[in-house]
């Protein structure tokens, strides 16, 4: 017999549906912004890499190649989503959920009822959390990358709704995908991290295929000795409450910076002192000294980035950019090595723990500090910030929503010289279009907004 947990989820997913107007409205920006940051993403290597291990004959991609079949296009599309490390994040279920989501049930060669992928969609940002909460937050203080472990629940739960399956049938998809679950946060850094939001959602869509042809796995995978007692780390909730089990789109924080959102609220402040001292900031002696609570930055793992991709897990990385050029964007984070003034600045910022403070590795608790110091040691001016830029606590504009997007699906025109395949099904639902390009015609996509201007393109970075 199924445990309460088990059973309180399969029937959460069940009877997930699109909700009322303002939450479908969340659902289409989430959708929105996963769209935009995977054409962006299409051409970076760990894309490249995988289309090039997994090109055949079957089922398309987003981009609209043709892959060894529907596993291998979901996988690259959700490896696509995640390669910029600029999607969507849900705190409360330590993962990157959108990512891993809706590659699992919008297909661009399948034409599923809008209000279903939205319900889906729900669903699966339901599971994210429950799953969250049953495990504990140890979990991913542990080392596990929370996008490639719950998010196969997430995936498995969402495609499983798509599908119509029954409790049972659920119950062994989520067996099924915690057979596959996997990440862990020591490949942050490197092309591995993506592929590991790939394998996730490949997952979640096998569970849910198996469990539907008649595969049956245990009916409680979160049974003594089961999934949370060996994942977990003894702090999760045996028996959630109902807030556990609800779609919370409201929840997710909307990335405004392509890098790790553990660097993001020191973003916030560099960008907050860079504004109240103009030129001021990039005075030789000027030094900064920043505090942060104690272990909210555990996963910035560089100190001093020797590429893009360990340039995201950079707090003084992130921070030098933002004093000296304003928000970070996608050219801060390309193939090629740091700028020589950003490393100069690097040996100019002291970054360390608050002691006063100890997050207990939550990244949003607390508060960040910058005293800005003149050459002779003298203080010149204090910051603190304590919300995050684009989370619940300091939403994104609309505005600033549609002009990241609408940047991101320029790259990939400029990358690739057409359109990206997926537009037309995703502008067809008014809940995804009102924030992908709200007032615009297909290919007029405005001006990129700062997080992807002056990007140079692949066909650049190349010389071609």
């Amino acid at each position: 017999m199924a445990s309460n947990f088990i059973a309180r989820l399969s029937a959460a997913v069940r009877a997930s549906d699109a909700g009322d107007t303002a939450h479908r409205d969340l659902l289409g920006r989430a959708i929105a912004d996963t769209v935009g940051v995977a054409a962006a993403g299409w051409a970076e290597p760990a894309v490249t890499a995988s289309l090039k291990a997994y090109e055949g004959g079957g089922a398309r991609s987003w981009s609209g190649d043709a892959l060894e079949g529907e596993d291998a296009a979901v996988m690259i599309d959700a490896i696509a989503a995640h390669a910029l490390d600029f999607d969507d994040v849900y705190l409360d279920s330590a993962t990157h959920p959108s990512a891993v989501i809706l590659p699992a049930i919008l297909r661009i060669d399948r034409d599923d009822d809008p209000d279903e992928i939205l319900a889906a969609f729900a669903a699966g940002l339901t599971a994210a959390l429950a799953v969250a909460r049953r495990v504990g937050p140890g979990h991913y203080h542990r080392g596990w990358h929370g996008t490639g472990t719950i998010g196969a629940f997430a995936a498995a739960a969402a495609a499983g709704r798509l599908r119509r399956l029954d409790e049972r049938q659920l119950a062994s998809a989520f067996a099924l995908a915690a057979a596959q679950s996997g990440g862990l946060r020591v490949n942050f850094g490197t092309m591995a991290k993506p592929a590991q939001a790939g394998l996730a959602a490949a997952a979640g869509l096998r569970a849910a295929r198996l469990a539907a042809a008649g595969l049956q796995g245990s009916p409680d995978i979160f049974a003594p000795g089961g999934y949370a007692d060996l994942y977990g780390a003894d702090d999760g909730i045996a028996d959630p409450g109902e807030d556990a089990f609800r779609s919370r789109p409201d929840l997710l924080a909307v990335k405004l910076y392509p890098c790790c959102y553990a660097s993001h609220r020191l973003i916030g402040l560099a960008l907050d002192a860079r504004a109240a001292l103009g030129a001021r900031v990039a005075d030789a002696g000027a030094r900064f000294r920043v505090l942060a609570p104690k272990r909210s930055l555990e996963v910035l793992r560089y100190d001093r980035p020797a590429s893009g991709l360990e340039a995201k897990f950079s707090g003084p990385y992130c921070i030098a950019t933002a004093l000296l050029d304003g928000a970070p964007g996608l050219r801060h984070f390309d193939e090629t090595a740091p700028r020589a003034d950003i490393l100069r600045l690097l040996d100019r910022i002291e970054l360390s723990d608050a002691s006063a403070q100890d997050s207990g590795g939550d990244i949003t608790a607390g508060e960040v500090t910058m005293d800005v110091l003149d050459g002779a040691g003298e203080r010149i001016a204090r910051f603190s910030r304590q919300a995050i830029p684009g989370s619940p606590q300091d939403p994104p504009s609309r505005a600033a929503v549609a002009a990241k997007l609408a940047g991101c699906v320029a790259i990939f025109e400029s990358d690739f010289g057409r359109s990206f395949p997926l537009l037309p099904k995703v502008l067809a639902m008014p809940e995804v279009a009102a924030w992908l390009m709200p007032g615009a015609k297909e290919g007029q996509h405005g001006r990129p907004g700062a997080c992807t201007e002056g990007f140079r393109s692949r066909r650049d970075l190349a010389g071609r």
